[in-house]
């Protein structure tokens, strides 16, 4: 019971850049960092074997997908891609640094994370029927160099 109370009561927003303010999230996924791992040769074994160990390489960022509701007369997402991409010209792009904030309940922030070198790749509007009771949504997929946990 009190885990569908903690959930109704907590929401995600993206906030900073020129986003023009905050914007709630309906959902997300893909927010994370990898590290290639590439195999070295450290010396020769008996029989002419080689010897290889794992390496860390470069670090590589996820490509984060975010769902969010329209509310009425906000098109704050829509001018952000059109800011970011202006005339969606090769090498015109711009990047922006933003929050990703988990709030509970009274607005009490659980955690945050600042998204750094942000890019929009993708923006797409939900599909729907006119019949149907669901909230329209605005999806934006973005391009990140670096992920780090503020709180």
């Amino acid at each position: 019971m009190a885990q569908s109370e903690y959930s109704l009561g907590s929401g995600f927003s993206l906030s900073g850049g020129t986003l023009g303010g905050q914007i709630a999230v309906k959902s997300f996924s893909g927010l994370k960092m990898d590290v290639e791992v590439s195999s070295n040769c450290v010396g020769n074994q008996q029989g002419g074997k080689k010897k290889l160990e794992p390496r860390p390489g470069p670090t590589k960022p996820g490509q984060p997908t975010f769902v969010c509701p329209i509310p009425k007369g906000d098109k704050k997402l829509a001018d952000w891609w059109k800011k970011l991409n202006p005339n969606a010209q090769q090498g015109t792009y711009k990047t922006e640094d933003l929050m990703f904030t988990f709030a509970g309940e009274a607005g009490a922030v659980h955690a945050q994370w600042q998204l750094k070198g942000v890019f929009p790749m993708s923006y797409q509007v939900s599909d729907s029927e006119s019949n149907n009771a669901e909230l329209a949504a605005e999806t934006i997929q973005l391009c990140i160099t670096e992920i780090e946990r503020m709180q």
